[in-house]
C-alpha cells in the first residue's frame, strides 16, 4: 500500500478544509468564500432525554428580559443549562473561537462558563431546515457538545464581494489536483517498489517504463509538428528534419 500517497492526500485535504475564519461583525465570521451570519436567529433550545435538563443557545444575543443569577445579559450568555429550576452558564458571546472543520461546516466553541464549563456547536449550512440538538455532556471538566442545521445563516462570497456559485468548481479543480497527485505518486513509488523487487533493478533502472519516458520528448515533438503540419514553416521543418515517419506531409 501506498502510504506516502495516503498521507500527502490527507494533508491536502486538511489543508483545504482548515481555512482561516475572521470575525467580520457582530456574529458574522467568513472564509475566503463563505460567510457564517447568526444575527437572524433569536435563540434556539433543546431537551436532555436523560436528565431534566434544557440547554438554550442565543447565538447572537440573550433575551434582555432573562435574568439569573449565571445565564446573564451581562454575562454575554451564549449557552446555558437550566437543570432542576436552576441554571449553569456553559459558555460567553464573547468567549468563542469559531473554525471551519470540513465543506460547509463550521465548529463555534464557547468557553467562559461556570466551574469552567464549555460548549461547542458543530453548525452545517445549507440544509433543508433549521433544528438544534443537544448531543452529550462530559464531566470533569464538564464539556456540552451540540449539533445545529441552518438553512439561511450561511452565504456562498464574504460581505461586500461576490456571491457567486464558483465555489463548486473549485471544490472540483481541488479535488481533481489531489486525484491527480495520489495517481502520480502511487505510479512513481508502486513502480520503482515493483522494478526493485521483481524485476531486481538498481539506480536509474528502478524508474518504471523508463524506455518510454527517455522517448516522450521525441514522441511530443512528432506530436505537436504532426497536428500542425498544415501551417507552412511547421511543414518545412518537418521535411528538413524528420526523414522517417512524416516525409510525405500533405500540401
Amino acid at each position: 500500500m501506498n502510504y506516502f500517497g495516503i498521507i500527502l492526500t490527507v494533508c491536502l485535504l486538511n489543508t483545504v478544509f482548515t481555512q482561516e475564519v475572521k470575525k467580520v461583525g457582530d456574529c458574522v465570521w467568513a472564509t475566503s468564500d463563505l460567510t457564517l451570519d447568526l444575527r437572524g436567529i433569536d435563540f434556539v433550545q433543546d431537551f436532555d432525554d436523560n436528565n431534566p435538563a434544557t440547554y438554550r443557545y442565543y447565538p447572537c444575543k440573550i433575551e434582555s428580559n432573562w435574568d439569573d443569577t449565571e445565564c446573564t445579559v451581562s454575562k454575554q450568555t451564549a449557552l446555558c443549562q437550566e437543570y432542576h429550576g436552576s441554571k449553569y452558564l456553559i459558555g460567553r458571546l464573547n468567549q468563542v473561537s469559531v473554525k471551519l472543520i470540513k465543506e460547509n461546516t463550521f465548529e463555534l466553541k464557547y468557553s467562559g462558563g461556570s466551574k469552567s464549563r464549555t460548549g461547542t456547536v458543530t453548525l452545517t449550512c445549507f440544509q433543508n431546515s433549521d433544528s438544534f440538538a443537544f448531543v452529550r455532556e462530559e464531566s470533569d471538566p464538564f464539556r456540552y457538545y451540540f449539533s445545529m442545521s441552518v438553512s439561511t445563516a450561511c452565504k456562498n462570497g464574504v460581505p461586500g464581494g461576490s456571491t457567486g456559485g464558483d465555489d463548486g468548481g473549485f471544490a472540483l479543480f481541488i479535488i481533481l489536483v489531489l486525484v491527480s497527485i495520489f495517481a502520480v505518486t502511487t505510479y512513481i513509488v508502486g513502480g520503482m517498489l515493483f522494478m526493485y523487487l521483481h524485476k531486481k533493478e538498481r539506480g536509474i533502472g528502478l524508474i518504471p517504463n523508463l524506455a518510454f519516458w527517455k522517448d516522450s520528448p521525441f514522441l511530443f515533438r512528432d506530436g505537436f509538428l504532426f497536428t500542425f503540419s498544415f501551417i507552412p514553416q511547421v511543414r518545412e521543418y518537418m521535411k528538413d528534419h524528420i526523414k522517417e515517419g512524416y516525409s510525405k506531409v500533405p500540401s
